[in-house]
């Protein structure tokens, strides 16, 4: 038997990419229309057109996919701080947010603010992978602010990386494509793959928009002040 073309792996990774991608956004749309609590897995099944057992296949639970967006979000900036331990923080909310622009699907995001909206408690939930991005985001913070980890106020800061985190997933749909990502270098892909496999450095453009960089200000600035009472 002839063994499978180079291609072959390809094409599959896309079709299930495309099925990944269709239940999610079915089960989004359905959690917005309908309620999370309203929708079934064998809700989302039929509106994706697969059976069940293929929905929990990519997605073990609702919890799954109406974390999906944030958790992808999250490891992306847990990735840009871990990679550049050098950078100051403002820096590494640049070279994240330059990232973003590659990956800022308009109708995605806004199906993420539709869902969260007809459904406030789903902020309430969390996942390995938001939990990561609050300590190491907030770790760098407080050792740039000279904020101890151990005082009380370190919690503060933790929340407010939280709370930025879920307001720019808020308004991200918002944000136009005129940003790009750094080109691919050593080889490496230019699209970053899920947390853990390897992936290119991120670095910030030579010179970044000047949209990006007030929101990068912004949002450094907001996290820094949490901590300079």
């Amino acid at each position: 038997m002839t063994a499978p073309g180079p291609t072959s792996g390809s094409h599959r990774e896309r079709v299930k990419a495309k099925r990944r991608e269709a239940i999610r956004r079915s089960g989004m749309r359905l959690f917005a229309e309908h309620g999370y609590d309203g929708t079934t897995i064998a809700d989302i099944a039929r509106a994706a057109d697969v059976a069940p057992r293929t929905v929990q296949q990519y997605f073990p639970s609702k919890h799954d996919i109406a974390l999906s967006v944030a958790n992808e979000v999250a490891s992306r900036l847990t990735d840009a701080v871990e990679q550049h331990p050098e950078a100051g923080f403002l820096e590494v909310v640049d070279i994240w947010l330059a990232a973003e622009a590659e990956f800022n699907d308009a109708e995605l995001m806004a199906l993420t603010k539709a869902m969260n909206e007809a459904n406030p408690g789903l902020q309430a939930l969390s996942s390995s992978q938001l939990t990561d991005v609050v300590q190491v985001a907030s770790t760098r913070l407080s050792a740039e602010t000279g904020l101890s980890v151990d005082e009380p106020l370190s919690a503060v800061l933790a929340a407010a990386v939280g709370a930025a985190l879920a307001q720019y997933i808020g308004i991200a749909h918002q944000f136009p494509r005129h940003t790009r990502a750094a080109p691919p270098r050593d080889g490496l892909p230019a699209r970053p793959h899920r947390r853990g496999q390897s992936h290119p450095r991120l670095r910030p453009t030579a010179e970044p928009t000047t949209t990006r960089r007030t929101v990068a200000t912004a949002v450094a600035s907001a996290l820094t002040s949490s901590c300079a009472w």
